[in-house]
Order: structure tokens, then sequence, then C-alpha cells
């Protein structure tokens, strides 16, 4: 069942499965008319969950080695980098907020009254002063 979702149903599906699995195709063939080897069985059921694409197209150029780093175009990254990813996106996500909120904060006092009554009050001083010392 698996095989045939990740592969179709048609006479090319052990050619796709091949190229996938990195395999001649009649080795595909084998595998899907008897008992597939324990690690192709484990890959496909990864590729079946979604968590694999094919070799081809956009992810031609990635791959994950023995260790379990993903090696990119861009550079690597282990497991944990990729949690991390995570962290970082909420983090950013936070300070944005926080920033909205204290802008938000200051565009409230700077309409208030009281605002208002501070500059209003700041400039008298500034004129008294301008009185006091003659200038």
């Amino acid at each position: 069942m698996m095989y045939r979702d990740a592969f179709g149903m048609d006479d090319q599906k052990h050619e796709r499965a091949a190229e996938f699995f990195g395999v001649p195709a009649d080795t595909c063939k084998a595998w899907y008319d008897e008992t597939p080897l324990v690690t192709a069985h484990r890959l496909l059921q990864v590729h079946h969950a979604g968590y694999l694409p094919f070799a081809n197209g956009a992810w031609s150029q990635y791959r994950i080695d023995a260790d379990g780093v993903l090696h990119t175009p861009f550079g690597s990254c282990t497991s944990g980098d990729i949690a991390m990813l995570w962290r970082y996106k909420w983090s950013g996500a936070a300070a944005n907020r926080s920033l909205q909120a204290a802008k938000a904060q200051i565009r409230e006092m700077q309409s208030t009254e009281k605002m208002q009554q501070l500059l209003s009050t700041a400039a008298s001083l500034n004129q008294l002063l301008m009185e006091l010392t003659g200038s």
C-alpha cells in the first residue's frame, strides 16, 4: 500500500522507486513482490509519512549524512539547529510584539492630556528660566 502511494500504480513505479532508493529497478520489483529489506521498508515508511521528498526536484541538492547532518547548498545543520529555528522564530515574534506594544504606549502617552500638560509646563518653565537669566 505505501509503495503504491509513494510511487504510483503504473508501469514506471519501479523506476521511480529505484531512483528514490538508489538501487536497480529489478531490486525494487523484488521488494514489491516479496518482503523488502528492513532498511528500505523503514525509509519507505518515513517517505510515506511525508518526511523525505523524492531525490529529484527542489530537494536534489540536499542530503542527510550518516551522522544525521542535513547538507544544503547554503550550509549544513544538525537536528538541534533545526529545533532551535522555532525558538528563534518565537523569540523574534515575541520581540516584535513587545516593540509594537511599546510603540502603542508611546502613541498613547503623546496623545493624552497629561502629556500636553507636561509639554505646556516645560514650555512655561523654559520661558521663566529665560526671563530670570535675561536671555
